[in-house]
């Protein structure tokens, strides 16, 4: 009897290890605005949990209306710009060749393409203008809990840094540490 209870203890202890030596880990998030502004709304507290999308806080967007408003002044000039240039273009082709030399019609030509290249410049100026304005509104990008809370509204929160930090609802794991 005694061996076999002696087996029983041996084989319980090997199919089931046990440590007084382990630990719980999660990843954590770190809610990192891509633009810079004062937080005007928090809509969190600590250790709440969010559901993916969940706003968190919105930044003041009011820098971001003006730079559009400014790119969109940009545009519609380089717009105009380049109109002028390809009715110049155009004017200057129907010409005799006559009366206007190679040299004048290059320069027509290479106007109206660096016109078309401020129209660009300025077309991208201005969405960049408004993915910032969309940048101003953060959000949850994973479900989990708030951590780490200590920003308040009124707070200044800079582009590329963290704000606080979300613990993902899925990434929870054991590390044990047992002996051989």
């Amino acid at each position: 009897i005694a061996l076999i209870v002696g087996w029983l203890v041996w084989n319980y202890y090997m199919q089931s290890p046990w440590t007084r030596d382990g630990k719980v880990r999660a990843e954590l998030v770190n809610i990192t605005p891509q633009v810079s502004g004062r937080i005007v709304a928090l809509s969190v507290a600590d250790n709440q949990f969010v559901k993916k999308g969940t706003p968190l806080f919105t930044l003041d967007d009011t820098p971001w209306h003006i730079a559009r408003l400014a790119a969109q002044a940009e545009l519609t000039r380089a717009q105009v710009a380049l109109e002028k240039a390809r009715h110049e273009a155009a004017r200057r082709h129907n010409l005799p060749a006559s009366l206007i030399s190679g040299e004048d019609m290059d320069s027509a030509n290479i106007s109206v393409k660096t016109a078309q290249a401020g129209v660009d410049a300025a077309q991208a100026s201005l969405d960049n203008a408004q993915w910032q304005i969309t940048q101003t509104r953060v959000t949850a990008p994973e479900d989990g809990w708030i951590t780490n809370l200590s920003t308040r509204v009124g707070d200044y929160a800079s582009a590329g840094k963290p704000v606080f930090a979300l613990v993902e609802s899925q990434s929870f794991y054991v590390v044990g540490y047992f002996e051989e």
